[in-house]
């Protein structure tokens, strides 16, 4: 682990040096944060409403809330309606949209900062609804839903901010929320219930929901590769570039997979040369064990890598009639 990923850990655990530090800094954003929203709460900056429904999934916090799995089981749940849903992404990440597109080739991606005109393009080509993917944040495009996930497993009542920690709003932002979802990965249900009635005295206007983003087994990455094969125990080097590896290793162990060594990347890492050097030499004989949004640029760099994914499905384990509900709602505005 490198000096970058040790701070970053740091970071995200309120290292007291570290945190004391970044106090200014994070008074700065804090107040640049209020004023953005204040601008726009006030009607002084512009908004626009699309011409179609609109749902936008956000978070509180820098990733880890699982925004991704649960985008896929919301398209799943329009593609359900017959709908022809349209995802709009930010365009920072090329791996999340690349896995949209593997997971619902039908269902087309718009990657790019103007929002805007990509729920434009979206309405000209045919689509029934817009999905706003990491879109709590961002106001100039107007929606008719937004679902904001908070993970059980980092909630803090009173957390810090950009760059002092990893949350970019504080928790009374979840007032322009219409749903909030508590996500647990290894949280268990009472604590996931525990943080659910904190937010529902938070927001009392919003639904709150709660969400398993749980392991769903091992597959290959491609069929056929070489020493990919699915196994109920693969054995072989974890990998990945997540916001929270440790929940990624914790559920890794917990199928059973079996791995002497770790390589934890920042979030988004572009996997270099270097990279691939380190992960081939601890492998050995056996296969990478890594997670869907890794494998995408993993298979990109080294394709002959033998990459086994853990599947993560979501589920909503509290609040599903009433969610389903609402995006009803939403569809026959």
């Amino acid at each position: 682990m490198g000096v970058s990923d040790t701070l970053e850990r740091a970071w995200r655990d309120d290292a007291p040096l570290l945190s004391a530090l970044l106090s200014p800094a994070e008074l700065l954003f804090r107040l640049g944060q209020h004023a953005y929203h204040s601008l726009y709460d006030r009607g002084l900056l512009p908004q626009t409403r699309p011409s179609l429904p609109t749902i936008s999934i956000g978070n509180l916090a820098v990733g880890g809330a699982g925004k991704t799995p649960f985008a896929r089981w919301l398209v799943d749940q329009l593609l359900a309606r017959g709908e022809r849903p349209a995802l709009l992404h930010g365009g920072y990440a090329a791996d999340e949209p690349a896995l949209h597109e593997r997971w619902h080739p039908s269902v087309p991606v718009y990657a790019g900062r103007d929002r805007v005109r990509s729920a434009s393009l979206a309405a000209e080509r045919g689509a029934s609804v817009l999905v706003l993917d990491d879109g709590f944040q961002h106001r100039r495009l107007l929606r008719d839903l937004d679902i904001v996930l908070v993970a059980a497993e980092r909630w803090r009542s009173k957390p810090h901010l950009l760059p002092r920690g990893p949350w970019r709003e504080p928790p009374s932002a979840l007032g322009r929320a219409q749903v909030v979802g508590v996500t647990r990965k290894v949280a268990s249900e009472g604590k996931a219930e525990a943080v659910a009635g904190e937010l529902a005295r938070l927001a009392p206007h919003a639904l709150v929901v709660r969400i398993a983003l749980l392991p769903a087994g091992w597959r290959p990455w491609r069929r056929g590769a070489p020493g990919a094969e699915a196994a109920a125990s693969p054995a072989g080097v974890a990998v990945c570039a997540l916001a929270d590896p440790e929940l990624f290793l914790e559920n890794a162990r917990a199928t059973g997979a079996r791995f002497q060594q770790a390589l934890v990347f920042r979030d988004h890492h572009e996997y270099a040369p270097g990279d691939i050097a380190r992960l081939r030499a601890a492998r050995g004989e056996g296969v990478v064990l890594t997670t869907e949004k890794d494998a995408v640029k993993l298979s990109a760099a080294a394709p002959d890598l033998p990459l086994c994914v853990l599947e993560q499905g979501a589920q909503v384990e509290a609040g599903a009639g009433e969610l389903r509900a609402r995006l009803r709602d939403v569809l026959v505005r």
